[in-house]
């Protein structure tokens, strides 16, 4: 079952920690215990709760004085755009956010015992900014975790970034896609937004956990607006209500999820909607 999360771009860094208590607990759901009547541990509890006893979607930030989990300035993974101390943000108290779920006490994310149990697989990021912002957020914790002598490999593209850890055989990979289906040249130079074609998809085939994001980029007009046309089948449009558009584009990718993902290998998470915060005013 599909269950989306919700992140903030108020507080990236923390943010990025909700999808690696997932993917997390999914690798070591018998560690997450729940929470009885009296605040004591009780049954284990599976990730994404599921209808079983603990569902970990539910729950507050709370304030840990021992986070953040790793120092972005030790972290080469992290793009200059993306480093809020870097770039003069002055306080550091959303550094200290932990995702905390009402019914289940989770353990302390630990970077080699995630490496451990995901040893000789793949997790992948796919999305926009909001997956670029969580997949910096997983390779980073987990830099910071193993030793120093570790083997890691960092490589950065369009559309492919991955870090992989030698010692551990996992690899942490982003697919950069801004709408999940494809955009394709349509012969004269228009960009055209084909709401039922996902070509690029058979790249993302083999992961052992898929995350995937999109909305923001459907929105935008003008300059921003990366497509031309849309296209459904064989009919072409100018534009059409954008929600709609959503819809059929999430509905390509759904269908896709269903016919080539095999839910018994491969987790996988749709990312909620992210709100923006581009100035404070908007917060």
């Amino acid at each position: 079952m599909r269950r989306p999360f919700m992140g903030n771009n108020g507080a990236a860094a923390a943010a990025c920690v909700l999808v690696v208590v997932v993917v997390t607990a999914a690798a070591a759901a018998d560690d997450v215990q729940t929470l009885g009547g009296g605040g004591n541990n009780g049954s284990s509890a599976a990730a994404g709760g599921g209808g079983r006893d603990c569902d970990m979607f539910q729950g507050r930030w709370a304030v840990d004085e021992s986070y953040p989990l790793y120092d972005t300035s030790r972290c080469p993974f992290v793009p200059d755009v993306f480093d809020c101390r870097r770039n003069g943000r002055p306080d550091a108290a959303y550094l200290k956010l932990r995702w905390t779920p009402a019914a289940c006490r989770l353990p302390r994310f630990d970077g080699v015992e995630f490496l451990r149990r995901w040893r000789g697989k793949t997790v992948l990021f796919v999305g926009d900014s909001l997956s670029m912002n969580q997949w910096v957020s997983l390779a980073c914790m987990l830099h910071a975790a193993v030793p120093a002598a570790a083997r890691v490999s960092f490589t950065s593209g369009k559309p492919v970034s991955s870090v992989r850890f030698e010692d551990y055989d996992v690899s942490v990979v982003l697919y950069y896609s801004k709408f999940l289906v494809d955009v394709v040249d349509g012969g004269t130079g228009r960009r055209v937004l084909m709401l039922d074609s996902m070509r690029d998809a058979s790249a993302w085939l083999g992961a052992d956990m898929l995350v995937f994001n999109t909305w923001h980029w459907w929105t935008y007009r003008g300059a921003s607006q990366m497509w031309d046309y849309m296209q459904e089948g064989n009919q072409t449009y100018r534009d059409m209500d954008r929600l709609a558009a959503f819809s059929k584009g999430l509905s390509t990718w759904a269908r896709w999820v269903d016919d080539n993902i095999d839910a018994s290998r491969t987790k996988v998470f749709f990312q909620g909607i992210s709100p923006s915060h581009y100035d404070t005013s908007s917060a």
